[in-house]
Order: C-alpha cells, then sequence, then structure tokens
C-alpha cells in the first residue's frame, strides 16, 4: 500500500536537515508518539528510531498490545539549493511488516518542503492487504507528526 506524505517548514533545507538530525528534535518526535520506551542512534546523516508503541486497537489481535517499530532515515548530501534526497525505512520488529520508501528535501512551500512516499507490505498471507489497509493511517500520522514537532522546534529556536 502506498503511503505519502509532504510536510513544509518555515526554515531553509539546512536549518531543516539539521533539526532532523537532531538527537532533542527526534527525543521530541518520539515523546509525542506515546512511546513507552525508545532508543535514538544518529550516525552521519542516518538517525535511527527505535520504540514500543501501544498497538493500535484495531490491528493488536495481529501484533499484540505493543508495536517495536525502527525507523530509518538516510539522507545523501546536499545539491546547490540545498535540497536532499534520501531514503526512509520502517520496520516492525518481529513482523513481517515493512515499509520502503524515499524522503526528499527541497525549497518551497514556507521554506522547506520535505515529501515521503513509501511501500509499506505486510506480508502475512490472506491478511496482509487487510491489515496494510488498517495500519496505514496510523503510519501517516506517525509521519505527519513530524509536522507539528517541527513547527514547535523552529518557533522556539526562531
Amino acid at each position: 500500500m502506498q503511503i505519502t506524505s509532504r510536510l513544509e517548514f518555515a526554515a531553509d533545507p539546512k536549518t531543516v536537515h539539521l533539526m532532523m538530525t537532531d538527537r532533542g528534535w527526534l527525543t521530541e518526535l518520539v515523546g509525542r508518539s506515546e512511546a513507552t520506551s525508545h532508543s535514538i542512534d544518529i550516525a552521519g546523516p542516518t538517525t535511527r528510531v527505535e520504540m514500543a508503541l501501544p498497538a493500535p486497537q484495531e490491528i493488536a489481535r495481529f501484533v499484540g498490545s505493543a508495536l517495536n517499530l525502527r525507523q530509518t532515515v538516510t539522507w545523501g548530501d546536499p545539491a546547490q539549493d540545498g535540497s536532499r534526497e534520501g531514503s526512509l525505512v520502517v520496520e516492525v520488529l518481529g513482523m513481517p511488516v515493512t515499509m520502503n520508501g524515499s524522503a526528499r528535501m527541497y525549497p518551497g512551500g514556507r521554506g522547506t518542503v520535505v515529501d515521503y512516499s513509501g511501500d509499506l507490505k505486510v506480508n502475512i498471507p490472506l491478511m496482509g492487504k487487510k491489515i496494510e489497509q488498517q495500519a496505514a493511517p496510523h503510519v501517516k500520522d506517525a509521519i505527519d507528526t513530524q509536522q507539528a514537532v517541527g513547527d514547535d522546534w523552529l518557533a522556539a529556536r526562531g
């Protein structure tokens, strides 16, 4: 199932990239996701966040009471205008659930646009498509949380 998200931040791409690879911003993002535990690893252009989230009621019967997620974002080098291409991988640990996609950051909108596009796959015979349909809104909401956290982060650093 294809999932897309478009975010717009009121800052230039360099500032947005610094924000999105900052441990404090990632910690705030995890905090707003209601994670019960988490770890954050930053290695150069790659951020890796693992967190345990309460499973949404409609999929809890398939995955249990918690979802253990790993999100990995790797950004490429900036182009002359500050734009960057990257990759996004979301995995549900211990389950045959992945989302592989692309990330793109470029000047536009209120300052910088960040586009995500990925393919959510649940590799469970007969039930996969149904679980994908139930999980997709939650995955999109999790990505879209970056908008509010980023707006607050940038406003506080004015």
